[in-house]
């Protein structure tokens, strides 16, 4: 036995653990039964997306939340992409012109 083991003192027992508080009294409810054709009118009443295996129930919920989506109307998108065009030809004019300018500014002073 290591000295910190003795330092500590003869071991402590743990106590029980504890029952759970909560028991439930009485029987069960009785599990409700599911006909045989209300499953089949379930399975009708899917769509394509919830068919599909693995990816269906995903699938549904991006086609769920993309109904939720605020469109832009056809006049929207062409003026937002028509000011899109415009900033980013002013952009690309500005930063030229900054690097004709350094450009210039490189070839008369430094390299003179």
């Amino acid at each position: 036995m290591s000295r910190a083991m003795r330092r500590q003192g003869p071991l402590v027992n743990k106590p029980p653990a504890k029952q759970p508080a909560f028991k439930p009294s009485g029987q069960r409810p009785p599990t409700q039964k599911v006909s045989a054709e209300a499953v089949a009118e379930a399975k009708k009443k899917r769509t394509f997306a919830q068919r599909i295996p693995i990816i269906g129930s995903p699938l549904q919920d991006i086609i769920n939340e993309l109904k939720k989506v605020t469109w832009p109307s056809r006049e929207e998108v062409t003026r937002l992409t028509g000011v899109v065009l415009v900033v980013t030809i002013a952009i690309g004019i500005a930063l030229g012109g900054v690097d004709f300018f350094f450009n210039w500014l490189v070839d008369n002073t430094l390299l003179r």
